[in-house]
């Protein structure tokens, strides 16, 4: 009995030995499998992020950005602003195949080759690759405003309110005037909106924050009569205390300084005040959504005053000074579509 178990621990020491070597490699082939996927995440990330920053450019605006050397090839601003935020984010502009299968859509295709093995090279791996692929589509004029805060402002805009090629960044817009223009004749009407249902009860409220309730293109509301000299007085003079100081916001064309969440960017409904010529509160349509910038330095109690914009956030990828807003200004975000 004591021969036959001596014998036994050389067997077990050598079931130790396979069962070691296996757990080593497979270990090994764990590390190097999450190698190859850290690696592909980060492509596809960056694939997304490229996709979308070069489709925000199909719309016509130019790409102002420092284009990096390895992309200067790309035949435009969609695709040359992709591949530069691509390179600047890791991916040899080599490993990169951008195209634009619509006049909509940019799509960003990621091909890394030669990565390296770590264990698998015990196993006579060598190198291996990853593939990401990314299709983004363009930006739009939105048709919904879904908790954006809009001001209780009609801004005249002839039904269809379709082409805005004519308000370029920069360009004054004021609000207040009993009568909006010369052919418009509404009495006692001074553009205020009731975009609530309550008339004037929450005007003040809704000057000072924007209302909560959501709005779509299509959609009828109403005129708000009056002049509201008091509550107009003290819910701009709320809103007004919260914005930065920007000299001359609304000269020298599309402002490009103006930080996240300033209170002084606004959206407005454009809305045809022709549409109808009877006085006091009248039915009108959201025929689009306009981006404006208040300018507290010109406005009062009776007349407020501000520019159309189009970017929303200094430094952004998709602004471009003295550029044509669509859509009045506001953009729906791109999103991705692959």
């Amino acid at each position: 009995m004591k021969k036959s178990f001596r014998s036994s621990g050389g067997q077990i020491a050598v079931l130790y030995a396979g069962i070691i070597a296996t757990l080593i490699g497979a270990i090994a082939l764990g590390t190097d499998v999450a190698v190859m996927y850290v690696n592909w995440q980060h492509a596809q990330k960056v694939a997304d992020a490229a996709a979308i920053a070069g489709s925000n450019f199909l719309t016509g605006i130019a790409f102002s950005g420092t284009v990096d050397s390895s992309c200067t090839g790309q035949p435009d601003s969609a695709s040359k602003a992709a591949c530069t935020y691509a390179v600047g984010n890791g991916l040899a502009a080599s490993t990169l195949t951008i195209s634009e299968p619509t006049s909509s859509i940019v799509k960003v295709v990621a091909q890394e080759t030669g990565l390296p093995y770590y264990f698998g090279k015990v196993v006579g791996l060598s190198t291996y690759a990853v593939s990401a692929t990314a299709a983004a589509q363009a930006s739009g004029p939105p048709t919904t405003c879904n908790d954006c805060k809009m001001l209780p402002l009609g801004l005249q805009c002839d039904a269809p309110c379709k082409d805005a090629s004519g308000l370029v960044a920069g360009e004054p817009v004021s609000f207040g005037n009993k009568f909006v223009s010369s052919t418009i004749n509404l009495p006692g009407n001074w553009q205020w909106m009731d975009t609530d249902g309550s008339g004037g009860a929450t005007l003040d409220a809704n000057l000072t924050s924007g209302s909560p309730s959501s709005f779509t293109v299509g959609q009828t509301i109403y005129t708000d009569p009056g002049v509201k000299t008091g509550p107009v007085r003290h819910a701009l003079s709320s809103r007004f205390s919260g914005c930065p100081t920007i000299a001359d916001p609304c000269s020298g064309g599309n402002p490009n300084n103006i930080p996240a969440g300033d209170p002084c960017l606004v959206i407005v409904p454009a809305v045809d005040f022709s549409a109808t010529k009877k006085g006091g509160t009248t039915s009108v349509t959201i025929e689009a959504f306009a981006e404006v910038y208040l300018d507290p330095a010109t406005t009062d109690a009776t007349h407020i005053n501000g520019c159309f914009v189009t970017a929303v956030v200094g430094n952004t990828i998709t602004g471009s000074a003295g550029s044509t807003p669509r859509a009045l200004g506001p953009t729906a975000p791109p999103r991705l579509t692959e």
